[in-house]
């Protein structure tokens, strides 16, 4: 049987996204995009119109050239400044305007941050560069830094329990935990030793939380993982699914900010764009609504993604566990790998196969053998034998089952609570109800597809059938080719 990461008794199927660090790691689709209400959009979390724009001018201060910018800050993050067209450059910010590892090994704390991640090291420099207050080279994008990064991960225990029994309060716990004992590591190895350069007061765990969330939300490809750096006056770009501005790009400048050029963060429209229109990309393509909203502290307004995250994972205790390793691995797999289950949509095309080959025991085993080796994933892109496809459609049932019985409400109530009116648009209960009701939605459709298919059983075509049709022995009806062959007693 397929061991599968577990968070919640008895759904053994079912977990929390386990974060490792913070990192660049439906059938309610909502109204359509023509009905978009602009100003619902959400950027990581909106500065003030003065504070942004105090941050185009401190970029002006810099040698940022604002006035070739198509864009201006508004109440909820950018907006286009003037009429564009598609292709056209919505911003370029020269990363000599970034905050960078290298920009915070350069700073009076530098020489304690050699070592460190690199999302850790900026950080540490954000702290360190808050506490400097106007002093800072940096003020005016620090001042517009919110206090609340809108990540439930700094939410209160009252905000939590509107989480109760979702797949979101397991992944903020994660991080939670995370950022606890990485901040107690901290103080040990760092804080304690060099006091004269970690202020208790300024290193404290809240701030140490705040700087982690503000990181992680406002970073985005390419500039995350290893090449992480914060972009000031990009990083209001709002969030909105399947944006039309398209996203970020790092490009050569060519002379733009120089003689000599320089790298720089770009935007271009997608599509052309009047005035007034928000500036946004879609934050998390493939990621659930929870997700986003752990991440990123935001959710599109007016566009709910039904979804839940499914992590399998290949158990270390399956008497075949190193032979299932090697197929995983030849076919370009890990150990564990991430499905996202939607309402509106079949579950993602290599969910079977996998649970398939996870579940394969008993005499199915002999597609293990080394002769097999090269074909067994192909074959696990059909059902095996009846009992195989059985066992993984009861595990998705049970999963399912258990999962959704961990929620104190049901859709039912969600749907009635997010419809009546009382929920405040864009409050973190709001936001609760949304990814909960939304992870269940996906959990429900998961569970109504599979207990259809499990009745469908019996008159599916299995490996054993499929091989003798290859070799002749049956005909396309399922009739075998050798009963005539008796019949006239030629044998």
């Amino acid at each position: 049987m397929a061991a599968l990461a577990a968070c919640r008794a008895p759904a053994a199927l079912f977990s929390a996204q386990r974060p490792g660090c913070p990192k660049p790691t439906q059938s309610c689709p909502g109204p359509q995009r023509s009905s978009r209400r602009w100003s619902q959009l959400q950027c990581h979390a909106a500065a003030t119109v003065q504070q942004a724009q105090e941050v185009t001018a401190w970029l002006a201060g810099a040698g940022v050239d604002v006035a070739k910018q198509a864009v201006a800050p508004s109440g909820s993050g950018l907006v286009t400044s003037r009429p564009v067209n598609k292709g056209e450059q919505l911003f370029a910010i020269p990363e000599s305007a970034w905050i960078t590892p290298q920009t915070a090994a350069q700073s009076e704390i530098g020489q304690y941050l050699a070592g460190l991640e690199p999302w850790l090291a900026i950080a540490l420099f954000l702290l360190h560069e808050r506490a400097k207050g106007g002093a800072s080279r940096w003020a005016a994008y620090l001042a517009a830094l919110p206090a609340d990064s809108g990540s439930p991960v700094q939410w209160g225990q009252e905000e939590l329990a509107e989480l109760a029994g979702s797949q979101l309060l397991g992944t903020v716990q994660g991080y939670r935990a995370y950022f606890q004992q990485r901040f107690e590591q901290l103080q040990a190895e760092l804080f304690g030793p060099n006091g004269q350069a970690f202020d208790p007061a300024v290193f404290s765990f809240e701030s140490f939380l705040w700087a982690a969330c503000t990181v992680r939300a406002r970073s985005h490809p390419p500039l995350d993982g290893g090449s992480i750096a914060l972009v000031p006056l990009a990083d209001m770009t709002q969030h909105q699914r399947d944006a039309a501005s398209a996203g970020w790009q790092v490009k050569q400048a060519g002379g733009l900010f120089g003689a000599g050029g320089s790298t720089a963060l770009v935007m271009e429209a997608a599509a052309g764009m009047a005035a007034g229109e928000p500036v946004a990309m879609d934050f998390g393509p493939s990621k659930t609504d929870g997700q986003l909203l752990v991440d990123h502290g935001v959710l599109d307004p007016l566009f709910s993604r039904a979804s839940y995250a499914l992590t399998l994972e290949l158990s270390e205790e399956d008497r075949n566990f190193h032979d299932k390793l090697d197929i995983l691995e030849l076919s370009g797999l890990q150990q564990a790998s991430e499905f996202v289950l939607r309402a509106d949509a079949a579950p993602e095309e290599g969910l079977l196969p996998l649970l398939r080959l996870l579940n394969l025991q008993g005499a199915d085993t002999f597609l293990l053998e080394s002769i097999f080796r090269s074909e067994v994933w192909e074959h696990m892109q059909l059902p095996v034998t009846e009992d195989n496809e059985r066992a993984c459609y009861q595990q998705l049932i049970d999963g399912c089952s258990a999962a959704l019985a961990g929620y104190p409400t049901t859709i039912d109530e969600d749907l009635a609570l997010l419809n009546s009116g009382g929920l405040q648009p864009g409050s973190r209960k709001q936001q609760a109800v949304r990814v909960r009701l939304g992870e269940k939605e996906a959990l429900d459709a998961t569970l109504r597809y599979f207990e259809d298919r499990i009745g469908r059983l019996s008159g599916m075509e299995y490996y054993a059938e499929r091989r003798l049709k290859r070799l002749g022995l049956l005909d396309d009806s399922g009739n075998s080719t050798w009963d005539g062959f008796f019949e006239k007693g030629i044998a």
